[in-house]
């Protein structure tokens, strides 16, 4: 058994136990050749001496198994807190490196594109009607601007590296 009896394992506590239930078994064999020798003396005095010790065998034998349970349920309960913290940091450790989308990055690629639905409706408005050219040309980057807005959800990208190319005219 490991000298730390905090770093004891189920091997380790199975054999613990069946230490002590050898050692149970040899103190009732001691009993009862005890037993055997007074028996001759005083049978009524011999009986209440074999109970008085077997009782006293029985106890500590329960005794040192319920300290062994406890043992067991409180590394269990350390085991499972130690797994729940590793998996935590795991889990914060594999979203920084996969370096999802943030809100405020999607919130800002959003405002970006309402921006330039803005711009195109007042250039329509100051020019009353679009060049189709103007119209073809806003309706590409409107569409470039989503395709962008796709792949930023996709791949967690940081607004900062696709800063929007002016618009023709802006």
């Amino acid at each position: 058994m490991a000298d730390n009896p905090s770093r004891l394992s189920v091997p380790d506590v199975r054999a613990a136990v069946k230490r002590v239930q050898t050692e149970g078994e040899r103190l009732v064999g001691r009993v009862r050749r005890d037993t055997e020798a007074l028996v001759a003396r005083s049978r009524r005095q011999v009986v209440s001496e074999l109970l008085r010790t077997t009782r006293r065998v029985q106890a500590d034998v329960r005794d040192r198994a319920e300290r062994v349970l406890h043992e067991l349920e409180r590394r269990r309960a350390q085991i499972s807190a130690t797994l729940e913290n590793q998996a935590g940091g795991l889990v914060e450790t594999v979203s920084r490196r996969l370096n999802f989308a943030s809100g405020a990055g999607v919130k800002d690629l959003q405002k970006r594109l309402a921006g330039l639905e803005q711009r195109v409706g007042r250039l329509a408005s100051v020019r009353n009607v679009p060049t189709p050219e103007e119209v073809a040309d806003l309706r590409k980057r409107i569409a470039e601007l989503e395709l962008r807005l796709d792949a930023f959800v996709r791949r967690g990208e940081t607004p900062e590296r696709h800063r929007e190319k002016p618009l023709p005219g802006a």
